[in-house]
Parts: C-alpha cells; sequence; structure tokens
C-alpha cells in the first residue's frame, strides 16, 4: 500500500522553452501553459512529492518543459525542467532500442537462445531463452527489482554469468510476466554480442545520435550535471532525501538511467518519426518498427485497449487511438513516457517522490496541447463471482516467492495472503476486484486453460497455478 506523507513541498516553477532544433529564446510559451502551471502545482501539492518535471511534444516539436518545487528538500533548490532525475523502468525502451539497432546494424538474431552469445549458460534451462522473450517479458522468469548491489561496470556481467535456472516460474513463451532480471540479461547479452560495454552501447546507438547530451546511467557522471534527489517517506509519514542514492550496475539495463524531460521528449520524437530527429537517422528504421510492435499481450495494460509489449513500449489504444507508453519507479523518483505517434504529441513527467501527480498531468497537457481527451468508460459494477468461476480461479498460485491462495468459502472467493483476507468479485470475463482492508481495490485478471485459471495476474507479474498438494 502506498503511504502518501502529510508534508507539504514547496511549489515554485524554473522554466525551459525550446523547439527541438531552435534556440529557446526562438519559441513562445503556448497561450495554454499558464494553466497547464497551475494544473502541476496543484496536482504536485496534492501528491506531496518535493518535486516534478514535464515536457510536452506537439507537431512533432517540444513546445514546453517546466520545472515545479524542490530538488532536494534539504538544500530547497529549485527544480529545473534540465535536470537529471532516475527514470526506473522507462529505461528499458532504451535497452530495447540498443538491441533492435545491433540487430539492423550488425546482424544481432535476437531470436537466438542467449546462451550462444554467453557461453557460460550454454546447456542451461537459462541458456535456452531468446533476447526476445527477454525484452518482451515473455522468457517464465521471476521478478526483483534491487536498488542496492554491486558497483562498476563489471558487475553486470559478473551477475548475469552465473545466473541458475531457478529464474523459472513458468515455461519460456507462455506468458507475459514483468522481470527485471530478463531486461538486465538483455542487456548484458547486448553488452556480449556488442562487445562493448552496455553503457556505451546504449550512449553510441541511441542516446548521442539523438542528441541526448547528459543522459547518462553513470552516477560520477550525473553528479556532474542539475541533479535532482530521490525523495521517500517512512512509516511516520515525513518525506526525506534517499541516502544513500540508489546504485545496482548490474541492473543497470532494468531502470537505472538518468535522464530529463527535455532529452526524452527528444527520444519521443525520433521514435515516433522511425528514428528520424533534427533530419538526420539517430537509429534505423527498422530499430524503430522492432520497439514499437507488440508482441505479447499485456494483462491490465496500463490502461490502455489490447495492449501489447513491445521492446520497452506498452503500445495499444485509448479512444481508438494509438499510444505508447512506459511507467517507471525507482527509489525516491517516479517517471512516465507517453506518446501519441498518430498526432506527434508526447508528454514526459519526471517526479523526485510520489508518483501521484503524474496520471493528471499526462491527461491534462494532452488535452490542452492537442485536444486528446478520450472518453473514460465508467468502473464496471463488480458482480458476484459464479460457482464455475469459483471453481475455475481456487487454488495456490505463485511467482518465486510471492504467492496467493484463492479460497472459496461458502460461497464467496477470498484472496489470503499472509493476513490479508479479501473478498473478490468479478468485473469482466476475466477480470477481478479484491477488496482490500484499508487499500485501494486491487484488479486482477486471469487466464484459463481447460477450464482452469493456469495464471492469475497481479498488475503486469503473472502468478502461476501450482499443482495441488
Amino acid at each position: 500500500m502506498l503511504r502518501i506523507p502529510r508534508l507539504r513541498a514547496a511549489v515554485g516553477a524554473a522554466p525551459l522553452l525550446a523547439l527541438l532544433a531552435l534556440p529557446a529564446a526562438a519559441q513562445p510559451a503556448p497561450a495554454w501553459a499558464p494553466m497547464l502551471d497551475s494544473l502541476a502545482k496543484d496536482a504536485l501539492a496534492r501528491s506531496k512529492a518535493p518535486g516534478l518535471t514535464l515536457a510536452v511534444v506537439a507537431d512533432n516539436r517540444m513546445v514546453y518543459a517546466q520545472g515545479y518545487g524542490v530538488a532536494n528538500i534539504e538544500t530547497r533548490q529549485p527544480m529545473s525542467a534540465d535536470m537529471l532525475l532516475r527514470v526506473g523502468s522507462v529505461t528499458k525502451v532504451f535497452t530495447g532500442t540498443m538491441l533492435a539497432e545491433l540487430a539492423e546494424s550488425r546482424g544481432f538474431a535476437l531470436d537466438a537462445p542467449i546462451g550462444t552469445v554467453v557461453p557460460s549458460l550454454a546447456g542451461k534451462q537459462v541458456g535456452a531463452v531468446t533476447t526476445h522473450q527477454l525484452m518482451t517479458h515473455s522468457a517464465g522468469w521471476i521478478d526483483n527489482a534491487v536498488a542496492y548491489g554491486r558497483m562498476g561496470e563489471g558487475a553486470l556481467g559478473e551477475v548475469m554469468r552465473e545466473v541458475t535456472d531457478t529464474l523459472f516460474f513458468t515455461g519460456a513463451g507462455r506468458t507475459f510476466s514483468y522481470s527485471n532480471p530478463g531486461v538486465s540479461m538483455a542487456g548484458y547479452v547486448g553488452e556480449a554480442a556488442g562487445r562493448q560495454r552496455f553503457a556505451t552501447l546504449v550512449e553510441t546507438l541511441v542516446l548521442r545520435p539523438t542528441g541526448m547530451r547528459i543522459s547518462t546511467f553513470k552516477p560520477l557522471e550525473a553528479l556532474t550535471w542539475p541533479l535532482a534527489h530521490g525523495h521517500q517517506s517512512g512509516a511516520d509519514t515525513v518525506m526525506r532525501l534517499v541516502r544513500p542514492m540508489t546504485e545496482n550496475t548490474a541492473q543497470w539495463a532494468a531502470g537505472f538511467l538518468f535522464s530529463s524531460a527535455p532529452e526524452l521528449a527528444r527520444f519521443t520524437v525520433a521514435m515516433m518519426n522511425g528514428g528520424l530527429i533534427d533530419g538526420r537517422q539517430a537509429f534505423s528504421r527498422g530499430a524503430a518498427r522492432r520497439v514499437t510492435t507488440g508482441y505479447v499481450a499485456h494483462p491490465g495494460g496500463s490502461g490502455l485497449d489490447s495492449a501489447m509489449y513491445g521492446y520497452g513500449l506498452v503500445v495499444g489504444r485509448l479512444g481508438g487511438e494509438r499510444v505508447w507508453t512506459h511507467g517507471g519507479a525507482i527509489t525516491g523518483y517516479n517517471a512516465s513516457m507517453l506518446m501519441l505517434p498518430d498526432r506527434k504529441a508526447a508528454v514526459v513527467v519526471l517526479v523526485n517522490g510520489p508518483g501521484g501527480a503524474i496520471a493528471t498531468l499526462e491527461r491534462e497537457a494532452l488535452r490542452l496541447a492537442v485536444g486528446f481527451a478520450p472518453e473514460r468508460p465508467a468502473p464496471p459494477t463488480p458482480r458476484p463471482l459464479t460457482p464455475v468461476e469459483r471453481t475455475a480461479l481456487a487454488g495456490r498460485y505463485a511467482m518465486g516467492r510471492t504467492a496467493v491462495e484463492l479460497r472459496d468459502e461458502g460461497g464467496q472467493l477470498l484472496l489470503l495472503q499472509g493476513t490479508t483476507r479479501a473478498p473478490i468479485q468479478a468485473t469482466g470475463s476475466t477480470q477481478l476486484v479484491a477488496t482490500l482492508p484499508n487499500a485501494s481495490p486491487q484488479r486482477l485478471h486471469y487466464r484459463l486453460a481447460d477450464g482452469r485459471a493456469e495464471y492469475l495476474y497481479l498488475g503486469s507479474r503473472a502468478l502461476a497455478r501450482q499443482p495441488a498438494p
């Protein structure tokens, strides 16, 4: 459960107005900027985050970028739009783009077993999965995101060369289930195939060609640029600076990029134009196509219709329009990047604390900038589960150490986990809602096979049905 701290963040603003190809002074603020500023300040105050940055792209150019609040609650340094923040899992699209470019320009086989590239994995079950499966979260691997770990660029290989078959919770290729270790391994496979360190490959194949001048994986480089520090609250709800800064080089590929809202805006323009920006090809059109193709059905879908997962992007539709998006969260930071490729519009929101402001700002920025305001259907009314549905669902489900039981008690299906007992109702043919005590309702999905649920999806993670004892 996310606990919202009581501390009010001071709200200030430090602007950066820019066209992607022209100096900042050449671009006046859009007429809707004061309204967006007001909405951003209000959303920031309600979320209790210390600060945020946003950038808006319309008609193939960045038309607005702004910082709000503070970058550090101890120094009270104002947030500026061009500050670096950690972007969490938004990183994954950069790992995916690097791998797609290796495939396009150097013939790297994304569908080959990774044991052909990492010899220490040859002959193991983990070595038989493909880079494509790893990047689409369909390799059957468990998830864990470790914020603190080994440091030094050799750590990625040191960890990934020694992984074992204990990473599996289900068979490869059977279902989507979000896995940070899987994407970290994909990053190492790219390092091995490209014969350069992972960070160098992403910089040379994606970041620098796109004009992302200061984005970096390297903390000692990030510290030389304007940097917003991460914040979180504890049990006492008081917001504090995250100290020490998170660092785990072995999971850089999954969520440790430092970037700014304007530089991420440049990337969205390039991706929506097949790798083209400022009249030149930053990365290949084929790489962009690989990244933005949906390969695996994404239960839950990040709020999108017909959601599929590409290489680090969720692709689907909202209000009938194509949407490419990905969010990110890492200790002290939250982030989101959303693109409307048919309108050549995008919005980036980066927060150095709780991410409660993100959804409002994405929606309002796109409404103001390009008139995108799709009607959202009312949530379906929950209904009792039928006896057939309860029978199909009852059982134990697990992914690694995460396990839940669905138990039919007196005609009511209950979700049991530890001391939690939550009643479950149906909200669709394969959608459920669990009413948790003192928390928001938990949305669940499931997949049937031979009349029984074989997977239960909690957000983006799948739990596999376990054999009866």
